[in-house]
């Protein structure tokens, strides 16, 4: 009889200790939940793209604890989780400082394409080379639609694009001015100078790309070469100026030439503009 209690005795500590076991191997659904909450916010501060590699280690981790649990290793199962949710935290933060660092690179690369551009349009890039001109003015755009709904990499990327193909505009605009001015002279100087001469060297219409006013358009040297000459552009478009001070990109300007302007013409306009006194966006609003 003491045998059979002793045996009974012995089954019950056994069991005893088997259920304190499996008490303490509990499912880690706090530490999954806690690795999840995390590797979603680093996926919404975009480490998938500014820390990659923290961010691949933490999704890996993360599947593996998932693994894990379907085994009933829960111990194992929660240190999975923890590392999880530690390699989250540090792709979390180094997206943020990477991200700040690309926004700060893509701004630099955008100004430096938008300076490009605004080159490209100043040498003539929309009078000699129209869809150059305005390929680059599209590209430009695109990145500054990227820059603002926060894709930095892409942003950067069209920039650089941008800012290529600007400074090719550039090229072939004082190019192919300079040759037509050679032209000119050519024909200047057998005897063909006049009004069939002029406008083979300079535009008579103008597009107007975002950031210009009608002083800058004068002051190119394609137009008049005299930014005080303004009033004559503003004269000849009065149908799509309403506010000298205030056009709008897309706008294509009629560039008024000899021998419809007369020295007399251009002489009153130049008085005009330095009597308006200093230039500047919106002084009559």
């Amino acid at each position: 009889m003491m045998k059979y209690a002793k045996v009974s005795v012995m089954i019950l500590v056994t069991f005893l200790a088997l259920m304190s076991f499996t008490g303490c191997a509990k499912p880690p659904t706090s530490e999954m939940a806690d690795a999840r909450a995390e590797f979603q916010l680093a996926t919404d501060e975009g480490a998938q793209n500014y820390a990659p590699d923290q961010y691949m280690s933490a999704e890996e981790a993360l599947n593996q604890a998932d693994q894990l649990m379907e085994q009933g290793k829960y111990k194992e199962a929660r240190e999975k989780a923890l590392q999880a949710l530690e390699l989250a935290r540090q792709a979390r933060a180094n997206s943020r400082e990477n991200r700040n660092s690309s926004s700060r690179s893509a701004k630099e690369m955008y100004d430096l394409a938008l300076d490009a551009v605004n080159k490209a349009n100043k040498a003539g890039g929309y009078t000699f080379v129209e869809d150059q001109m305005r390929d680059a003015q599209a590209t430009l755009e695109q990145a500054k639609m990227a820059y603002d709904a926060g894709d930095y990499m892409t942003a950067k990327s069209l920039s650089e694009e941008a800012l290529v193909k600007a400074q090719k505009v550039e090229a072939m605009a004082n190019e192919i001015h300079e040759q037509k001015n050679a032209e000119v002279k050519q024909q200047v100087a057998m005897g063909m100078e006049g009004s069939e001469a002029t406008p083979k060297a300079y535009p008579t219409n103008h597009v107007v790309i975002k950031g210009e006013s009608l002083w800058w358009i004068a002051e190119y040297k394609q137009i008049y070469n005299d930014p005080f000459q303004w009033p004559l552009i503003y004269k000849a478009n009065r149908s799509q100026i309403k506010d000298p001070d205030l056009i709008f990109p897309d706008q294509n300007f009629v560039i008024p030439r000899s021998p419809e302007v007369t020295e007399d013409m251009i002489k009153e306009a130049i008085k005009f503009a330095k009597n308006r006194g200093a230039w500047s966006l919106y002084d009559g609003k």
